[in-house]
């Protein structure tokens, strides 16, 4: 839309142009204009739909303005300005159809309520009632996103946006709060949809939804806009922790009702109108849960940054390079154990450089390590795979564990010392488990007898066949039930069964837990190593 600004008073005018942000409220051109014979051919060059004006200027006034401008485009919305309470100019305006008559000096955060108003009403006459409804809650989303992404910084805008939109009037300093569902919330709609709902009732029927609101809720997050009345540091510490303490609370009650947990970033106090700043505060002190953990509440302060950057670590260390081309892998196990300890303990590191420091690694397994076997490769590449997609939740014990069991199953594989016939019987079924694998077959691609094929694999793996490959299909299984959105009924037949209740039945007996109880359980009681 556009708007066209006349008045004579130059500081008036430019004041009115410049001191608000009138892109973000939807107005892509603003004019001006020092007398009113000027605003009249603007107002033919340009057609605005929404025109400012003083009552008394050179070459026409307000009132014969407002009625040229009717005359030429009637659906055009005028506000008259004036300095003075002059019944006769108000009553001529309102007969010329003028929106509203303002008496000087009009307060900022008085006019950007106006003009918000008058232009959702030029939009509501354009479109459906339910186009306008749509357009209202994009508004609102993209009001919150511009908010927190620090595009949107007048503060005028800001307050009366909150309380337009939002229903917060902001007098004081404010904190954010973010609250995010841990664990991989993207498996389960119907689970975060409830675990959602749960969060905002708890917000709702607690005193800070008494001085605070919920400015975005989706994807698994919700932001908290809440006001701490005062930018005192000793109250805000002092309200941070009791905030804190808060959120523990509902977090035992979200896991009672619905099985679920979350943690929580606090920010530092500050204006609404720099929610950008604190936004980002707020996912800083959320950043702690990698190395502290879920279900927790953290408080943002100097030691909340982390480092964006290559962890090099292991990557270059010439004596984890000689354990990995010497078959050391053991060794080489103990010491990415170790690794994974120090970056715990520094707390220096962001999500994504720890992610990518663990992918480094296993590629260096991969490439380095001599003998193999290409279903262990492929394994590889698949967790590596695995740790990309679900980088967003894994914690740094996740991080560690998807490494270092991968190092010692290759230190496992490679020591065990099978026979050639063993050997190759392994590789087989590593690259066959999802068939139908029966003594006969496996007995026949080594070139022995099914009778003495079950006694040598029984003795040399120590389980029988059958149940070694039930092992091996269940550990695929979970693999795919704590990494995909996907049906477990179809994991199930991806993994080699073709009998669901079966299936069940065998994962229950090796997990503890049926394939749906292991789903729901949060992140955080997931035990990783066999990823």
């Amino acid at each position: 839309m556009k708007l066209l600004i006349a008045d004579d008073d130059e500081q008036i005018r430019s004041g009115i142009e410049q001191g608000i942000d009138w892109t973000s409220l939807g107005i892509q051109e603003v004019m001006t204009a020092s007398n009113g014979l000027e605003a009249l051919r603007l107002f033919h060059e340009r057609l605005p739909e929404i025109v400012l004006t003083d009552v008394r200027m050179p070459g026409i006034d307000g009132i014969e303005l407002l009625k040229r401008i009717k005359e030429i485009r009637s659906e055009t919305r005028v506000i008259i300005l004036s300095g003075y309470s002059d019944f006769e100019y108000m009553k001529k305006a309102i007969q010329l159809d003028a929106v509203d008559y303002e008496m000087k000096p009009i307060r900022a955060r008085h006019l950007v309520a106006l003009i918000q108003r008058i232009k959702e009403e030029i939009i509501r006459e354009r479109v459906s009632e339910r186009e306008f409804n749509k357009y209202l809650a994009s508004y609102k989303a993209n009001f919150a996103d511009e908010l927190l992404s620090g595009v949107l910084t007048d503060r005028t805008v800001v307050l009366e946006g909150l309380k337009q939109y939002f229903g917060l009037e902001v007098a004081d300093s404010v904190v954010c709060l973010i609250v995010e569902l841990d664990g991989n919330w993207t498996i389960d709609a119907d689970a975060t949809r409830a675990a959602m709902d749960t969060l905002d009732r708890l917000f709702q029927s607690s005193e800070l939804a008494q001085r605070g609101i919920c400015l975005r809720a989706k994807e698994g997050t919700m932001v908290f806009v809440i006001q701490t009345k005062t930018n005192s540091y000793l109250f805000y510490s002092h309200f941070a922790n009791e905030l804190a303490g808060l959120i523990r609370a509902w977090n035992l009650e979200a896991h009672s009702l619905c099985r679920s947990s979350f943690s929580a970033g606090i920010s530092g106090p500050g204006s609404a109108a720099d929610l950008g700043r604190l936004y980002r505060e707020a996912g800083l002190a959320l950043a702690k849960r990698l190395y502290a953990g879920n279900s927790a509440a953290h408080i943002y302060d100097a030691t909340s940054s982390v480092e964006d950057k290559a962890i090099v670590g292991l990557l270059d260390n010439p004596a984890f390079l000689a354990q990995l081309s010497r078959g050391e892998l053991a060794e080489a196990a103990a010491s990415v154990s170790l690794a994974f300890d120090r970056l715990k303990q520094e707390r220096a590191y962001a999500r994504k450089s720890v992610s990518a420091y663990a992918c480094s690694l296993l590629q260096m397994l991969k490439v380095t390590a001599r003998h193999l076997p290409a279903d262990l490769i492929e394994q590889i590449q698949k967790r590596i795979a695995f740790i990309e997609s679900q980088e967003r939740w894994l914690l740094i014990d996740e991080f560690k564990a998807c490494v270092v069991s991968l190092f010692e199953e290759s230190a496992s594989r490679l020591s065990k010392g099978l026979s050639p016939h063993m050997a190759r019987a392994d590789a087989f079924i590593r690259q066959n488990y999802t068939r139908e694998l029966t003594v006969e077959t496996l007995a026949a691609h080594v070139g022995k007898t099914p009778n003495y094929f079950s006694h040598l694999f029984k003795r040399e793996f120590g389980i029988a066949f059958k149940d070694y490959i039930n092992r091996l299909r269940i550990e695929k299984a979970k693999e795919l039930i704590l990494g995909t959105n996907e049906l477990i009924y179809e994991i199930s037949e991806q993994v080699g069964f073709s009998d669901y209740s079966y299936f069940t039945q065998v994962f229950k007996k090796i997990e503890g837990c049926s394939p749906t109880a292991l789903r729901r359980q949060p992140a955080d009681t997931v035990n990783l190593s066999n990823q």
